[in-house]
């Protein structure tokens, strides 16, 4: 079995882990015959002698997938001999199975290209951060022989029992202040200048903010004030609508009463009229009966063949006294009883018509005063609105410059450290 022990397994995808399985495969089946005019134009010893791997190429899958089974001996026409068709053959299926692995190979060898590409990647990222972690470490290095350097000098000058004034702008310590202002100026004088130039920016923002706070707070003072009295004052028109409203309801009250009360008179003294003339009318009624019954005694007395006799003062007194006087006083009462009638009604008409005007003033004076307190009211909020915007610039200004100084103060100003003899600290020793 040479196959199999020279088969090719590719490597394992784990410590521990055994060869793949080789892939599935199978033999194609052949039915061309074999072109031996095609084949009778190569020249063997030629390709052998030089190797001649192109020529191979192009008839290896014609020699490898061709049939000769069915090929018969030119001379005799008999059938090819059996063992050779059978080396044909077996030499046919090891080819297809080589040209198989030759393929299973070129894919296995593409795969393991990519691995060692995606491999040598991740070297060259393993190298970037090994260099930069070294880079980290020399630094921490430097900072770590720096801090003991610095610590190792206080400590000197802790024994020494002096004290010393650090400068703020490099790594030195001096024992008096007036060496330490010498060695700003002469080593730092830029800084300096910039770092006082920052200061007093800094005190003229903070100046700028508390002058901005105190036209703050006046500002929301007079707003209260101006709002206070403007209530008060909305308040106290108010009171005075009501009041003036109070007022024309009570005189239209009163004119009301008075006018009923006058009216009420009217119509009684019309009715003390209207009886004292029914009194009147009766009283002349009952005189007229009297006197007729008078005429009727006497008719009965005195009777001759003349007729009846009367007297001349009788006749006198008889006039006025004919029967048509009675309807003459029903119509002249009639008459008196329409006028005033007419009168009560054209003084109740008149109450009616002043009624109504007064109710229209009312009514006028009550939409005047909703009109002007409405317009009043517009006013003042748009005031207070106006206000109150200027209100929330100003807060939004305040706002602005505390965050520029919360951005200066965030890089504070060098301070001049003094430290104290008496301060216990202990000696820190650099290790070996």
């Amino acid at each position: 079995q040479p196959f199999s022990q020279r088969s090719y397994h590719p490597p394992a995808a784990g410590p521990g882990a055994g060869p793949a399985a080789f892939p599935a495969f199978q033999f194609r089946a052949r039915h061309e015959n074999p072109d031996w005019r095609r084949l009778s134009t190569v020249d063997v010893e030629r390709v052998s002698r030089e190797g001649d791997v192109a020529a191979l190429q192009g008839h290896l899958e014609h020699v490898t997938f061709c049939s000769a089974e069915r090929e018969c001996c030119p001379h005799c026409q008999g059938p090819a001999d059996p063992l050779l068709l059978k080396l044909l053959r077996l030499a046919q299926l090891s080819t297809e199975y080589l040209l198989h692995s030759q393929e299973y190979l070129r894919a296995q060898i593409g795969s393991l290209e990519e691995a060692l590409q995606e491999s040598e990647a991740q070297r060259d990222q393993l190298g970037k951060e090994v260099a930069q972690r070294m880079q980290e470490i020399q630094g921490l290095k430097e900072e770590c022989r720096r801090r003991k350097k610095m610590i190792s000098t206080q400590q000197m000058m802790l024994e020494a029992r002096a004290n010393y004034h650090q400068c703020p702008f490099c790594e030195k310590a001096f024992m008096t202040y007036s060496f330490l202002q010498s060695h700003i100026q002469r080593r730092h004088p830029g800084e300096s200048e910039i770092e006082q130039k920052r200061k007093g920016k800094i005190e003229k923002l903070q100046d700028e903010i508390e002058n901005l706070k105190e036209q703050l707070q006046i500002t929301k003072s007079q707003l209260e004030f101006e709002k206070q009295a403007n209530l008060a004052r909305l308040s106290k028109e108010c009171e005075q609508q009501k009041s003036k409203e109070e007022e024309i309801l009570q005189s239209f009250h009163k004119w009301n009463d008075e006018e009923r009360e006058r009216l009420a008179d009217q119509i009684e003294k019309v009715k003390e009229m209207f009886m004292k003339e029914l009194k009147e009318l009766y009283s002349r009624n009952s005189t007229l009966e009297n006197q007729l019954l008078e005429l009727q005694k006497s008719n009965m007395q005195q009777k001759s063949n003349l007729g009846t006799l009367k007297d001349s003062h009788e006749f006198t007194e008889e006039k006025p006294q004919r029967p048509q006087d009675h309807p003459n006083v029903v119509k002249f009462l009639d008459k008196q009883e329409k006028k005033w009638t007419s009168l009560v009604e054209a003084l109740r008409h008149d109450h009616e018509t002043e009624k109504s005007l007064l109710l229209a003033q009312i009514e006028t004076i009550k939409t005047s005063a909703r009109e002007e307190l409405n317009k009043n009211n517009i006013f003042y909020e748009r005031r207070i609105e106006e206000l109150e915007q200027r209100l929330q610039e100003q807060n939004d200004l305040i706002i602005c410059q505390k965050m520029q100084i919360k951005e200066l103060s965030t890089k504070p100003a060098p301070n001049v450290k003094t430290y104290d003899v008496n301060t216990p600290v202990e000696r820190i020793q650099e290790p070996k």
